[in-house]
């Protein structure tokens, strides 16, 4: 079993992470973007979590999509979650997404 950061270790993955917040229980990456271009990347985000069997929670609001990540079976962030926000980083750097 994954086991869950503390603050500390959490804050310092998150410093080789722009545009991510968060803390021990949760991190999350905003991004403004929407409509086709947000569904294209969210596939591509699905794709990649599938191959890693560790899925985040995407959130659709006007003009943005949010990532928000966490292991429910630590009850907070793990390597596993930060090794995900990695590659959701990068996957949007492709895309050419700001964030």
């Amino acid at each position: 079993m994954p086991v869950r950061l503390d603050n500390s270790a959490v804050t310092t993955s998150l410093e080789a992470l722009p545009g991510w917040i968060g803390d021990a229980d949760r991190i999350r990456l905003e991004i403004l973007v929407d409509g086709d271009e947000a569904t294209a990347i969210v596939d591509e985000v699905m794709r990649e979590a599938d191959a890693m069997d560790h899925h985040p929670v995407v959130e659709h609001g006007p003009g943005s999509t949010i990532f928000t990540v966490w292991t429910h079976s630590a009850g907070g962030v793990t390597e596993l979650d930060v090794e995900l926000a990695r590659r959701i980083s990068s996957i949007l750097r492709s895309a050419g997404v700001s964030f």
